[in-house]
């Protein structure tokens, strides 16, 4: 039986495919985070006390706090951009209307934020995507504004396996699909492919920017970075064919990664992108993509076949159910560690976490039993067949 790791340690171990002492947890990163709404409740429930202050303004997950992520015994920590561009910041002409910093519309429709009609809805002309879109300068020194402190006080005097999250909430697919319409940038893929192009490639020097500057200020202490998000596929199947995804996606995240390698060649990189994905996996392997999230636990998604089948070229983040499971009873949740633990766990390539943000209307004693449970179950050797092995209630 493996000895007891640190965190970091932990983590390295997973993501080398080895066996850790115990299954890696967590909690805060990008895709996988709490609704403030629960957060202020997991306070009261653990008796934390006050909440932080705001690591964002325009969204719904607003906090990171060390002290949650202590009494849940989570193995990473998180540094973070001082703004995103797609964040929703500048008043507009009501309380419900913003703007991010491409002047892009967004819409509050309590607690969330919409984007509203594409800056580029109505045009499939070259010129538009600089005259219509304002593109700000990513080597701005306030976009990363206090990262490399946190970056580096995480890595030199905290035991955690150091991350950072996404420079924008969305990747190049995502952020035209907000610009121009996803139903007319899907057709664009087709019908207007200059115009796609452009746009994906005056998207993806923007975000290679932001990744040069995140590198730039906090790289030599990460120890994994996230890519933005790009959500390819919906809960039944990809949304593009792999063959468009080859064409046009896959070589922005080519650039992106890129970008990212040139500081430091041994980071570990994560891509987080939504839905029955699996057909698309391979694609990811070859672009040296380290760790996939969220591993949705969709009919459509035979999760042991794909552990079997990538399970030694690439590891996994997430994969628990926050639709139902989490919603239920503590037996549920019990119930849910243990299934994505079979799944998943062997050999190593896998840190538990939700498959996406867990939101309001999750009970807070849940979070903290999916957690124990985590810790409890997941030590390895992992056996899963007595039912002695419960967390104390």
């Amino acid at each position: 039986m493996p000895t007891t790791m640190l965190p970091r340690q932990r983590v390295y171990s997973a993501l080398r495919h080895e066996t850790p002492d115990r299954i890696p947890t967590a909690l805060g990163g990008g895709p996988y985070g709490l609704v403030d709404d629960l957060y202020f409740r997991l306070l009261n429930h653990l008796q934390l006390g006050q909440p932080v202050t705001p690591f964002r303004k325009g969204h719904n997950i607003s906090y990171m706090d060390d002290r949650l992520l202590s009494r849940l015994e989570t193995d990473l920590r998180y540094c973070w951009p001082a703004q995103l561009p797609n964040s929703p910041v500048i008043p507009g002409e009501d309380e419900n209307t913003f703007y991010d910093s491409f002047g892009q519309i967004w819409k509050r429709a309590l607690p969330y934020y919409y984007a509203g009609s594409g800056l580029l809805r109505e045009t499939t002309e070259l010129e538009d995507i600089e005259r219509l879109v304002h593109w700000p300068n990513p080597h701005d020194p306030s976009w990363m504004h206090g990262v490399a402190q946190r970056a580096e006080e995480l890595q030199t005097s905290t035991p955690y396996f150091v991350v950072m999250r996404m420079v924008a909430s969305h990747g190049p697919f995502q952020t035209a699909c907000d610009l121009r319409g996803t139903e007319n940038f899907l057709t664009d893929l087709i019908e207007h492919p200059e115009f796609a192009q452009a746009l994906l490639d005056r998207i993806t020097a923007m975000l290679e920017g932001l990744l040069d500057a995140a590198m730039r200020a906090g790289g030599k202490w990460f120890d994994m970075i996230e890519l933005p998000g790009d959500d390819y596929a919906g809960n039944t199947g990809l949304i593009l064919s792999p063959n468009m995804f080859r064409r046009f996606i896959k070589p922005c995240l080519e650039r992106m990664i890129k970008t990212i390698r040139e500081h430091k060649p041994e980071i570990k990189i994560m891509l987080h992108s939504d839905g029955a994905i699996s057909r698309l996996i391979p694609d990811f392997i070859e672009l040296g993509v380290d760790v996939l999230h969220p591993l949705e636990p969709l009919p459509a998604s035979d999760l042991p076949q794909i552990k079997r089948q990538f399970g030694e070229q690439i590891s996994f983040l997430g994969g628990i159910d926050i639709s139902h499971a989490m919603l239920g009873s503590r037996e549920d949740v019990i119930k849910e560690v243990k299934m994505r633990l079979s799944q998943l766990a062997e050999n190593g390539g896998y840190i538990l976490a939700p498959a996406n943000h867990l939101q309001a209307d999750i009970p807070p004693e849940n979070v903290v039993t999916l957690f124990e449970a985590a810790h409890l179950l997941g030590k390895y050797p992992i056996s899963l067949s007595t039912t002695s092995q419960t967390p104390n209630g």
